[in-house]
C-alpha cells in the first residue's frame, strides 16, 4: 500500500510570455502576488474586481482559474480557462492547467485532446511531457506515464518530480527495484523532498521489507517531521512489526496534525481493536461515520464490535445500515442473523441467512465481502474511499477545514451600520410604498447588539409618540424587537404599520422574519417538551395540538413572505427567505425554485447559488449542485468550496 499526493501546479515561469503585452494594472500586480503566495481566496476577490475592469484580458481568466484551482474549484478553473482560451487560443500554458483540472473531474479525453493541442504549440515544453506523466498516473495509464517521464528526461528536464512519477508509476506495475532506483534519483537531486523517502518507504513495504521501509519514512518524517503521509506510512510499517506503541503515536500525530483525516481514525480503530480496547476503537468508528457517513466498512466493523460488548440494538443498526448501502454485502446479513439470534428473533435471523446466502452466490465469481480474520486485519489496514488529505482547520487551505454543512439563514432588514461587504442593498426606487430608496439587509447575527438594538427601540419610541405615527417608524421598531427576540412586539408594530399603509412591501417581510424568529425558537421548545417521559409522545392528543400550532405558525409566515413577493416580485429576498423556510420543511423542490427565482432577479447573490447548489445535492443533481456552488465559491461564499472538496471531486 503506498500514498503518492497528487501534487498541484501553477506554470508561473510561463506567466511573463502570457502578460508581456498587457497592461499591469494594480488589481492584477495584487492578483499574481497573493496567488505566488497560496493566498487563493484573496486572489479571487481581486481578480474578480479586475475583471470587472477589464473583462477582455485572458490573462486574468487565466488567473482566476487558477485561483479556483488553488481552492480545488476545478469546475470554477475549467469554465475560467476556457474563457481565457476563447479569448487567446495560442496559449499552452492555458491548456495546460485545464487537462489538469478536466483530469481531476475524471475528464480524461477531454485532457489529454488539451495536452495534445499545447504539444502542437511548444512540442519541446518538458513541463507539458511532465504534467501529462502525471495525469497519466493518474488515469492509472502506467506505461504512458512512463514514456512521458522518459520524452520529459529526453529535454534535459532536472526536475526530480519526472522520477517521483516514473518510479511511482514503475511500482504501480510491480517494477519495485526500478522504481527503488527512480526515487534514489529523487534523494540525489532533492534530499529535503519528503515524498523521495515516503514513496521509497512505499516500496520497500511492497517488497516486504518494513525494517528498510521504516528507514526511509524516519528520514522523510526527519526532514518534515509534519508530514502527515509520512507518518501514515511508518504507522502501517510499524504494525507490520507488531510496534503497536509506535504505530498509534504516528497515528495520534496524524490526528493531532489533521483533525478530520477519516483515514487515520479508522486505522488506529482497527490497531485499538487488537490491543483489547474495544470501547475506544468505537469511538473512532463512530467519529469516522460522522466524517464519512457512507463508508460501509466504518458501519460494518462497528457493528462487528458493539455485537462483542452486547450492544445488539446497536450492531443491528450498523448491520442494517450496511445493507442498506451496499445490498450484496453478504457478510452484513450473515452478522446481523447472529445478532439477531441473540436476541431471539429468529424469524428474522433465518430471512438475514437467505439473504446473505444469495448475496454470496451474486459474489461467488467478484469476492468482494469482507474477510476479518485475524491475518487480514493486520496486514492490510483498509483505507477509506476518498482523498487522503490534509485538514487542518488551524492552517490548512480553506477547502480543507471541517464544516458543519447548513443552509445560508434568512435576510433581515438592516438599520445599523457595518463594512460595505457585510451588508445587501436594494434600489427600491421608483417603487411606489417604500420610504427608502436603497434598503439595506444582512443575515449575519454578528452585526447587531442587544444595546444598540434597545437605543433603536427607543428612538423610534420616541419619534412615535412626539409626531404623527407613520409606517417607517414602526418597521425599524419591529426589525429591533425581532433581533431582541421580542417576537410579538415586533409582529404588533409591523400589524400598525400594514395598517397606516396596506400597499407596504417590508412589514410583510419584516413580520414574515418575526413570525419565522418564533417559530425557530418554538421548535427548540418543542424538542425539549418531546423528550421521553414529557408526555409528548407521537400520535398523543397534545401532539396533535402542536403539530396544528406549528401548521398555523408555517401558514402565517409563508402568507406574509407571499404578500411580499406579490408587492415587489422583484425584491429576491423575499424569495430567498421563503426558500429556506421551505427547505427546512423539507420541501427542497419549492425551495430550489424560490432560490432559482432569487439569483435571476439578482445574479450576484452568493447565498442564493449556495443555497441552491446545497439543495440540488440534497436531490442527487451532482452536476447543478456543484455548478451552483462554484458560482457562490466566485462571489465570495468561503463555505462553498469546503462543501464541494467533500462532495464535487471524489
Amino acid at each position: 500500500m503506498y500514498i503518492f499526493r497528487f501534487c498541484s501546479v501553477i506554470l508561473f515561469g510561463c506567466l511573463p510570455l502570457l502578460l508581456f503585452c498587457q497592461t499591469w494594472s494594480k488589481e492584477r500586480q495584487l492578483g499574481v502576488a497573493q496567488l505566488q503566495k497560496g493566498l487563493f481566496l484573496e486572489a479571487l476577490h481581486t481578480l474578480n474586481d479586475a475583471i470587472h475592469q477589464d473583462p477582455g484580458a485572458s490573462d486574468l481568466y487565466f488567473l482566476r482559474g487558477y485561483a479556483k484551482y488553488g481552492l480545488d474549484d476545478y469546475l470554477g478553473a475549467e469554465n475560467d480557462y476556457t474563457r481565457s482560451l476563447e479569448l487567446f487560443p495560442y496559449q499552452p500554458e492555458v491548456l495546460v492547467n485545464r487537462a489538469v483540472v478536466r483530469s481531476q473531474q475524471q475528464k480524461f479525453g477531454e485532457a489529454f485532446e488539451d495536452f495534445n493541442l499545447a504539444l502542437q504549440l511548444d512540442s519541446t515544453n518538458s513541463d507539458i511531457y511532465i504534467n501529462r506523466a502525471r495525469v497519466n498516473l493518474y488515469a492509472r495509464h502506467f506505461d504512458a506515464c512512463i514514456n512521458d517521464c522518459y520524452r520529459a528526461i529526453g529535454l534535459n528536464c532536472s526536475d526530480e518530480l519526472v522520477y517521483l512519477l516514473k518510479g511511482s508509476a514503475e511500482m504501480s506495475l510491480g517494477n519495485y527495484f526500478t522504481a527503488i532506483a527512480s526515487f534514489q534519483k529523487v534523494l540525489e537531486k532533492n534530499p529535503e523532498n519528503p515524498f523521495g523517502p515516503i514513496q521509497m518507504g512505499a516500496a520497500w513495504m511492497e517488497l516486504n521489507r518494513p525494517d528498510s521501509a521504516i528507514f526511509y519514512l524516519d528520514r522523510a518524517v526527519q526532514t518534515d517531521s509534519g508530514n502527515i503521509y509520512a507518518l501514515f506510512n511508518r504507522a502501517l510499517a510499524r504494525v507490520n512489526q507488531s510496534d503497536w506503541k509506535g504505530a498509534l503515536e504516528d497515528l495520534n500525530r496524524v490526528i493531532f496534525l489533521s483533525p478530520y483525516n477519516s483515514f487515520a481514525y479508522f486505522n488506529r480503530a482497527i490497531i485499538l481493536n487488537e490491543k483489547k480496547e474495544t470501547g475506544r476503537a468505537i469511538r473512532d468508528l463512530t467519529t469516522v461515520i460522522r466524517l464519512n457517513p457512507d463508508n460501509l466498512l466504518s458501519y460494518y466493523y462497528r457493528g462487528l464490535l458493539r455485537a462483542e460488548t452486547n450492544d445488539l440494538p446497536g450492531a443491528l443498526e450498523d448491520f442494517t445500515k450496511v445493507t442498506d448501502l451496499y445490498p450484496d454485502y453478504a457478510d452484513a446479513y450473515f452478522a446481523r442473523a447472529g445478532v439477531k439470534e441473540r436476541m431471539k428473533e429468529r424469524q428474522g435471523a433465518a430471512r438475514d441467512h437467505q439473504l446473505g446466502t444469495e448475496a454470496a452466490k451474486r459474489n461467488q465469481n467478484r469476492p468482494d465481502t469482507l474477510d476479518f480474520d485475524e491475518k487480514n486485519r493486520l496486514r492490510n489496514l483498509i483505507k477509506l474511499t476518498g482523498t487522503f488529505e490534509e485538514m487542518n482547520t488551524m492552517s490548512s487551505k480553506i477547502q480543507n477545514q471541517y464544516i458543519d454543512i447548513r443552509l445560508a439563514p434568512v435576510f433581515n432588514l438592516f438599520y445599523g451600520s457595518a463594512r460595505y461587504d457585510q451588508i445587501r442593498l436594494y434600489d427600491s426606487y421608483p417603487r411606489e410604498h417604500y420610504y427608502s430608496s436603497i434598503i439595506s439587509l444582512a443575515n449575519d447575527p454578528t452585526l447587531i447588539n442587544d444595546s444598540a438594538l434597545r437605543e433603536n427601540v427607543g428612538r423610534q419610541t420616541v419619534l412615535l409618540d412626539s409626531v404623527s405615527r407613520n409606517p417607517e417608524s414602526f418597521l425599524i421598531r419591529a426589525v429591533a424587537c425581532t433581533g431582541l427576540k421580542e417576537y410579538t412586539k415586533a409582529i404588533q408594530d409591523c400589524d400598525s404599520a400594514l395598517w397606516l399603509d396596506p400597499g407596504f412591501v417590508l412589514p410583510y417581510f419584516a413580520r414574515g422574519n418575526a413570525r419565522y424568529g418564533y417559530y425557530q425558537h418554538w421548535l427548540e421548545e418543542l424538542q425539549e417538551d418531546r423528550l421521553p417521559g414529557t408526555g409528548v409522545e407521537p400520535g398523543s392528543g397534545k401532539d396533535s395540538i402542536l403539530r396544528k400550532e406549528e401548521k398555523q405558525l408555517v401558514d402565517a409566515i409563508l402568507s406574509d413572505y407571499h404578500m411580499a413577493t406579490l408587492l415587489d416580485p422583484a425584491f429576491p429576498y423575499s424569495w430567498f427567505n421563503r426558500g429556506v423556510l421551505l427547505a427546512g420543511l423539507g420541501k427542497y423542490q419549492e425551495a430550489a425554485e424560490d432560490f432559482r427565482r432569487t439569483v435571476s432577479l439578482k445574479p450576484n447573490f452568493s447565498e442564493g447559488y449556495y443555497n441552491l447548489g446545497l439543495l440540488c445535492l440534497l436531490m442527487k443533481d451532482k452536476s447543478g449542485g456543484c455548478k451552483y456552488l462554484s458560482m457562490a465559491g466566485e462571489l465570495g461564499v468561503a463555505d462553498a468550496y469546503k462543501v464541494m472538496k467533500r462532495h464535487c471531486f471524489n
